[in-house]
């Protein structure tokens, strides 16, 4: 049995202390010159709550770039779009990356469990990239040239919307061009069979419902449809096993639509490296977002 719950905390000390060493936060600081930055940008009106905050990640010196709405992991009910970004680079290294790329990235907070709700995170994931491809021109980014990315939860909530694009509501001058998935939990009945019953009483059944019947209806595998536009989907080879399995799966599907779609198993990765890594020396996930990006936004 995978078991989340009790590991969390432990593995981030762990975690910050090998990125420690590589020195991530350095490493965003020192792309000052071909990146600007924004931070702390509100995309609820009138809201003072940080968690619904963005920041954007923007190429100097370039206009009508594409843009990429990249949205956390932390099995919805922790981290920030800057999570320990001096130690562990997160989650500024992925903008950076991309930036430096010639793509603009917009990296938003979202309201956390246990105060707020699947549909809470739903909204404010739609918010801010309604806000994103809204002030899109202002910041040289174009928003016919859209894509959404998440990690691990984040990748759950973005897949959530782009099953059926229709529920972000954009406007005409918006366009969608694909979704891309970081080791997406993508199928929450597996992921509740694989967890310990504390788990599963704090995220599983207060997120996702008491059965398995509502835990599917929120499980971006089983809703998988024609409408979607193109997909990129990631995970590791030492994943947690129903990440690893949905992804797998999502494929198949996904093949049977008709739907164009990229995949790949990183070979020596691990579920957290698939963000931590990017914009090290051992990245091997920038290039792969970078190139799927250009490729449909062209």
């Amino acid at each position: 049995m995978m078991r989340l719950r009790g590991v969390c905390f432990h593995r981030t000390l762990a975690l910050i202390a090998l990125a420690t060493a590589g020195c991530p936060g350095l490493r965003i600081h020192e792309a000052e010159k071909q990146v600007r930055t924004l931070q702390d940008i509100p995309y609820v009106a009138e809201s003072h709550d940080p968690k619904q905050q963005l920041d954007l990640y923007l190429p100097r010196d370039k206009v009508d770039v594409p843009v990429v709405v990249f949205v956390h992991g932390g099995f919805w009910r922790n981290q920030d779009r800057r999570y320990h970004q001096v130690f562990t680079g997160l989650h500024g290294n992925i903008g950076v990356a991309l930036a430096q790329r010639g793509i603009g990235v917009a990296i938003p907070s979202y309201r956390l469990l246990p105060s707020a709700s699947l549909s809470d995170q739903l909204s404010d994931v739609t918010s801010a990239v309604r806000f994103v491809t809204n002030h899109a021109r202002e910041y040289g980014l174009n928003p016919q040239r859209l894509v959404l990315a998440g990690f691990s939860a984040g990748g759950h909530l973005i897949t959530s919307l782009c099953v059926d694009p229709s529920q972000l509501a954009l406007d005409a001058q918006t366009r969608l061009r694909g979704c891309m998935s970081i080791s997406g939990v993508l199928d929450i009945v597996s992921m509740a069979k694989q967890q310990d019953a504390a788990f599963n009483q704090e995220v599983t059944q207060r997120h996702f419902g008491l059965t398995e019947a509502s835990q599917r209806t929120l499980s971006p595998l089983y809703q998988l449809s024609g409408k979607m536009p193109p997909l990129l989907l990631l995970w590791a080879e030492k994943d947690y096993p129903f990440v690893r399995q949905a992804g797998h799966d999502a494929v198949g599907k996904v093949a049977e639509l008709g739907i164009p779609t990229r995949s790949f198993e990183l070979a020596g990765h691990d579920h957290a490296d698939m963000v931590l890594r990017i914009n090290s020396a051992h990245d091997q996930v920038s290039d792969k977002l970078a190139s799927f990006v250009q490729d449909m936004t062209k």
